[in-house]
């Protein structure tokens, strides 16, 4: 009988198969209602608002599912509430990491909401100081301070998350590029977060233009309807005919240093002048005498150290340089210390007026309460001046009204929600001028004017200076937003407006995706979801799968032309779901249907394939160690090593790669006495067909369809 036996070309197709036709709309239904993210069904505390109610179920599922999100509500959503609302189901104290100019601010409404809470400064994980305590969940508030994993406080913090359940607060998780976001994601999940989506690690989101639908599980961001935002109306306050001539004469001035003969350093310092002219005379003059400074020092040195150049640049300058290009031995750097003849002769020519002083105390001189923001302290002391002894000021960690020192907290209370409080004062300060260091998570709602007297150099932070009045508890029924323009030439040698344009827009294009209610976009952008094989055949089968795995779950889309394979990671689907939602036929796949066992062994064997371990000499020299310990009888060290080894060759957060890396480079005996965290070992997988759209050719899916049906489902519009 084995002689007569004859093989079947596609095996999966004599198994019997089970499927009901619905409406095209029920199906697509079916399809976005899977792809959307999930939400737990918990009551929420009372102190939560209405529209933060859904995201915090999202939050609570998405710590239950995976252990570590990334909250990234707009300014002022009340983040801080939603973040206590779920430090209140834990059963063990909460620890929020956040600046330390919100500390008080968080304690204080930790003991407004009854939720027991302690707080650690950014600045402490700055100076190598980790928290005390062992806590079950962290809170990271304004987490894109930890976007370079290059720094102390990422790398402080980094290993000390790794196994803890964390949520990530910030309402601008991208600052400059995407990499800001993956590394944000990399603090709290392991690379494979995204891997039942078809995602195989989270450094593959670089590569992509829009953000997948299974991002919208680990990256929270709620519809823009879901909150009534605060009315603005925004304007510029233009340069006029004394700012242009004020810029021109700041870039001739310029123009007679030579500053380095490495192009690189000469255009760091250069931005850096240019960037001081644009904000104030004063700002620039400073800047000036920096550079002074830096020369001198440079002589008495021989060279400019590339921590000198850092010190000079600043923060904000910071995130322009490529500093392995700059100074990649991180050694001297060629500075022209001839430059301090010309620098002398520019310091020692007449001051320039800054006329602008006068139109900015102008806007200011209705009485509505009103913000300024500086970054160049030099300005913000020039400004403040000008608008008289009863001004408040806010820099760095100084605070007072004119002359008067006092608690920075006392005098931001006088624009916040205890500003009727101050009224019953003999003066209430009704103009605020503040560095950036008032620029996040403060609540300044008592204002009802914000001024961007210079601008930063990211959109992001122009929206966490706004934030402080465009949130919840807002006192007007309008704010104003004024900025101060730029002088054109400046403008056009720094090309600062554009480059903050382009960072808008590569933030909104993903968090605006993240943010809409309609899953279809999601459809539409996935590409690493999304199959399709161009084949120019007329019929189009798509399908979408629901893949879980330890709890967790994932959506992948497979796609077909005519009799051709399944295939995935190309975009397509959308046009059939454009075909159907035009009127094409649907079916929704009740069980498993045999012809489509195919596209779920498709998933499976993209998932039995895992990504090669990051260290693969560590994990040899594990292996090593552990035939030594066999030979050698020693149970205990098998133990060990087997820990570590699970450790090694599962995929890693952020923290467990800087582990990982310090544990390559310590010797045999370290290594056999490291201790690590219990990993667990990957479940199965399991993969569901949850719905399939086919055009022009449903009926020979379902054998047993009517005649009468058979004809009208093959007369329908082809892909």
């Amino acid at each position: 009988m084995a002689e007569a036996l004859r093989g079947v070309p596609q095996p999966l197709a004599t198994v019997a198969m089970r499927a009901r036709w619905h409406s095209a709309q029920d199906v697509l239904a079916v399809m976005r209602s899977a792809v959307q993210p999930q939400r737990a069904a918990v009551t929420p505390p009372s102190f939560l608002q209405p529209h933060q109610r859904d995201a915090w179920r999202r939050v609570v599922a998405a710590l239950d599912g995976w252990g570590g999100t990334l909250l990234a509500e707009p300014v002022g959503r009340g983040k801080t509430w939603i973040a206590l609302a779920v430090a209140m189901r834990e059963r063990r104290p909460v620890m929020a990491i956040v600046p330390a100019i919100l500390q008080r601010q968080w304690e204080d409404a930790a003991r407004r909401a009854g939720v027991p809470v302690s707080c650690w400064s950014h600045e402490r994980l700055s100076h190598g100081r980790l928290p005390p305590g062992a806590p079950d969940l962290v809170i990271v508030d304004e987490a894109h301070r930890f976007r370079d994993p290059a720094s102390r406080r990422v790398r402080t913090l980094a290993p000390w998350l790794s196994g803890r359940r964390t949520l990530l607060l910030t309402a601008t998780p991208i600052i400059n590029r995407l990499r800001d976001l993956i590394t944000l994601l990399r603090l709290a999940l392991p690379e494979d977060a995204l891997v039942l989506d078809g995602i195989a690690r989270l450094g593959d989101l670089e590569g992509m233009e829009q953000p997948p639908a299974g991002l919208a599980r680990l990256v929270i961001r709620s519809t823009a309807t879901a909150f009534a935002t605060v009315q603005h109306r925004s304007r510029v306050l233009p340069a006029d005919d004394a700012e242009e001539a004020r810029g021109q004469r700041a870039i001739a001035a310029i123009d007679t240093l030579e500053l380095s003969r490495a192009s690189a350093v000469r255009q760091l310092l250069r931005s850096v002048l240019l960037d001081a002219a644009a904000s104030s005379d004063a700002a620039f003059r400073a800047a000036l005498e920096r550079y002074r400074a830096l020369l001198l020092q440079c002589k008495d040195a021989g060279a400019a150290s590339r921590s000198l150049l850092r010190r000079f640049g600043g923060e904000a300058l910071d995130q322009l340089v490529m500093w392995d290009v700059v100074a990649p031995d991180r050694s001297a750097s060629d500075l022209v210390v001839g430059d301090l003849v010309p620098l002398a002769e520019i310091l020692a020519a007449s001051r320039d007026p800054d006329h602008w002083t006068e139109r900015v105390t102008a806007a200011c001189a209705d009485g509505r309460p009103t913000v300024c923001f500086a970054r160049h302290r030099a300005t913000a002391q020039l400004l403040r001046k000008a608008c008289g002894e009863g001004t408040a000021w806010v820099a760095g960690g100084e605070a007072g009204i004119g002359s008067h020192r006092l608690v920075r907290a006392q005098v931001l209370s006088a624009f916040g929600p205890a500003r009727d409080i101050w009224r019953a004062r003999v003066t209430v300060p009704g103009v605020l001028v503040a560095t950036d260091v008032a620029a996040e998570g403060l609540d300044l709602q008592a204002a009802g004017r914000i001024i961007h007297v210079d601008l930063p150099w990211t959109a992001a932070r122009v929206d966490q200076r706004e934030g402080r009045l465009l949130r919840l508890g807002q006192m007007h029924e309008q704010v104003d937003v004024l900025a101060r323009g730029v002088p054109h030439a400046i403008e056009r040698a720094l090309r600062q407006v554009g480059r903050i344009a382009r960072k808008r827009t590569l933030a909104d294009v993903w968090l605006g995706a993240l943010a809409r209610s309609e899953p279809s976009c999601m459809v539409n952008a996935a590409h690493t979801m999304i199959a399709a094989v161009a084949d120019g055949g007329s019929v189009a089968d798509l399908v979408l799968l629901e893949v879980s795995r330890d709890g967790r779950t994932g959506t992948r889309w497979l796609m077909r032309h005519g009799n051709a394979g399944w295939t995935e990671g190309e975009p397509g689907a959308d046009a059939v779901i454009r075909r159907v939602e035009a009127g094409g036929t649907a079916v929704r796949i009740r069980g498993i249907a045999a012809t489509l066992q195919s596209a779920r062994l498709v998933v499976l064997r993209s998932l039995a394939t895992p990504e090669p371990a990051p260290f693969p000499t560590l994990i040899r020299r594990i292996q090593l160690l552990a035939r030594r310990a066999s030979r050698g009888r020693d149970a205990a060290a098998l133990l060990r090593l087997d820990r570590l080894l699970c450790f090694a060759v599962a995929p890693p957060t952020l923290g467990d790669h800087l582990r990982l890396e310090a544990l390559a480079g310590l010797s045999d005996a370290a290594v056999l006495s490291a201790e690590v965290r219990d990993r667990p070992r990957a479940g199965p997988v399991a993969v569901r067909v949850v719905a399939a759209v086919s055009v022009t050719a449903m009926c020979r899916y379902v054998p047993a369809c009517p005649p009468s049906r058979r004809s009208s489902l093959t007369s329908t519009v082809p892909l």
